[in-house]
């Protein structure tokens, strides 16, 4: 079933008080900036005429010979003239303003037959025992296959080969295209980073990395690729970087991230990876000729130093909504940096245009392991969702669980005990630290698909009671694991950090000042709880009396500010809190409303 309430049309009007909408700010790290609807079942084609962007001879793209960004929009329209098979969409704009094309590929499909395969979509996500079982699903659904380039600006030719690959793949009559057109829906981020490509940065135009946003979404472009990989949900994705020789990709040495199902993603991402390695190599490259060495796969190729442990990386935060095969691949030759300011042009463009043959033979390489084994990816799918929504146990790798992949030993074992649930004391509870916090982390599991209840009136779990208003994650639910990566403790890697590639430690539950309290076991049934969909709103200001702040999130320092810059005078109390006095209720109002933060009142008068 859908998961909904109804929502609260206004503030409330009794005097004196305020119980505004869950505030904007609040939500901005969680809302996407602009993308279709989840449920969005036109049919394919979409075309859509875009508008040129302003031509930019200072494009860094420029000078190795690649795509500038403002041709990217022409070239997507020449695209979608050449057939009934190409589509594009703007996701939403980069923190510099620049368009996020999504390309979808396909065989044509009325509403109806769009309709159908989200219906199937949607079964196999909040009904997997059931998709399990449907012969339409075997039959009819197209694999869903996310093909994202250029999160890096400096690593660009993943969009050239993405550009090329849609173009033949928009005019090809032979049997297999057809086939797996058929049968599957390609969608290309063509440029992730269109800030970084013009300016030849590896980040944005807010100076972030985005392939290390994934947990927190900070970014515009990050939160248009979570939107995809939610209303997609793909099996198989692919992150296009660069650059290490030889070409390298994944998956990855340990640690590996425990709260996915290792066993699936592996077999998965092995049996891709070495159809990629084969494509590559047989364009023909060597390190004599071309300065290009074969291809590598750190899981059989390496022992430590580039793991899959955070959900900060596309691939690695994919798993967690069900991509069974999840790769970066790291292109050979760099163009980028030092290369890019001291290498002759013609030497750059050559090695650009073996980037982009090597990017296009991984896509290829993919794509033909979709055709061939579309079945065993949809129903690995279904069963990390299955697993979850059952509660059932995680299954450790091993040669008799994963057969076919070399080299696997006990330093590939990670698994996690996932408990009954996590509950998050309500703002109004003497045990919640700080209300926008929580009501924060609600929105932020929620906008990372999630699902969160809330109690109706209080109710015992595993021997305690909880108040009413407190939000509880269930963690039998088809993305327990994205659910417990966000909010577990995790696990002391203090032995292991020089094995790390990256950040490789975070707590949301921990860090971000709400209390989350950790239930091991016990049963949910019969408790009071309704879905939401957003956290209930925080804002709140008592009828009477001095006011009291406390400052135990940004939310509530940012409305204290706000009435300095007012002129209020304010004052502070021993524990720090912030103390307002009653004339200024007026302001107070406004400030919780615009920040979502809730006053308190108080009989402590506070220093100047």
């Amino acid at each position: 079933p859908p998961w909904w309430r109804s929502r609260c049309a206004g503030p409330c009007a009794r005097r004196g008080s305020c119980q505004a909408p869950a505030s904007a700010a609040r939500r901005a790290l969680a809302a996407p900036e602009e993308t279709s609807p989840a449920a969005d079942t036109r049919g394919y084609p979409r075309r859509q005429a875009l508008s040129p962007d302003p031509v930019n001879p200072g494009d860094k793209s420029l000078k190795p010979g690649l795509t500038p960004y403002h041709a990217i929009a022409p070239k997507l329209n020449a695209l979608q003239r050449l057939g009934d098979r190409v589509s594009v969409e703007v996701t939403g704009r980069s923190a510099g303003g620049h368009r996020l094309y999504l390309v979808t590929v396909t065989a044509p499909e009325t509403a109806r037959e769009a309709r159908a395969q989200q219906r199937m979509r949607d079964l196999i996500e909040n009904a997997p025992a059931t998709a399990a079982r449907s012969r339409e699903i075997k039959r009819d659904y197209k694999t869903p296959v996310f093909v994202n380039s250029n999160i890096h600006g400096n690593e660009w030719e993943g969009t050239d080969a993405a550009l090329r690959i849609v173009e033949q793949l928009a005019t090809a009559k032979d049997a297999k295209t057809r086939d797996l057109l058929a049968h599957s829906r390609l969608y290309f981020n063509i440029t992730a980073n269109p800030d970084g490509r013009i300016a030849g940065t590896r980040a944005n135009a807010n100076g972030f990395d985005l392939n290390r946003d994934f947990v927190t979404a900070s970014q515009p472009e990050t939160r248009a690729m979570r939107q995809i990989e939610l209303d997609k949900q793909p099996a198989v994705l692919l992150d296009l970087h660069g650059y290490v020789n030889g070409t390298l990709i994944e998956p990855t040495t340990p640690p590996h991230g425990e709260n996915y199902e290792y066993d699936l993603f592996l077999k998965n991402s092995y049996a891709n990876a070495l159809g990629m390695e084969s494509a590559v190599n047989a364009l023909g490259y060597t390190p004599a000729k071309d300065g290009v060495e074969p291809a590598q796969i750190p899981f059989r190729d390496q022992e430590e130093g580039w793991d899959d442990w955070p959900p900060i990386f596309t691939p690695q935060y994919a798993a967690f909504h069900g991509t069974v095969a999840a790769h970066t691949v790291e292109i050979p030759l760099a163009v980028n940096n030092d290369e890019y300011d001291e290498l002759p042009v013609p030497e750059l463009r050559r090695r650009a245009a073996v980037n982009t043959a090597v990017a296009g033979a991984a896509i290829r390489a993919t794509l033909d392991h979709v055709r061939e084994h579309r079945a065993g990816l949809v129903a690995d799918q279904i069963e990390v969702f299955r697993r979850g929504a059952a509660g059932a146990p995680q299954v450790p790798v091993s040669p008799e669980t994963v057969p076919g992949v070399p080299g696997i030993g006990p330093e590939d074992v990670y698994t996690t005990s996932f408990p009954r649930a996590y509950v998050i004391p309500p703002g109004t509870s003497r045990t919640q630290r700080s209300a926008p916090a929580a009501a924060r982390l609600v929105d932020h599991l929620l906008a990372n698909d999630v699902r969160v209840t809330r109690a109706t009136r209080p109710f015992r779990l595993a021997g305690r009671t909880y108040p009413g208003g407190s939000y509880v994650v269930d963690l039998h639910q088809p993305k327990r694991g994205m659910a417990n990566v966000l909010l577990a403790d995790g696990r002391d890697i203090s032995d292991r950090v020089s094995e790390m590639y990256d950040i490789s430690g975070w707590s949301l539950g921990r860090l971000w000042g709400a209390t989350v309290e950790r239930v091991p076991s016990g049963s949910l049934r019969g408790a009071p709880l309704r879905p939401v969909t957003e956290a209930a709103p925080v804002a709140h200001v008592p009828a009477y009396g001095d006011l009291r702040l406390r400052l135990t999130d940004p939310h509530e320092v940012a409305a204290l500010n706000s009435l300095l810059r007012q002129g209020v005078p304010v004052r502070r109390s021993a524990d720090g809190s912030a103390i307002v006095p009653a004339s200024a209720r007026r302001a107070a109002l406004t400030a919780a409303r615009a920040h979502d933060v809730a006053f308190t009142a108080t009989r402590a008068t506070g220093t100047a």
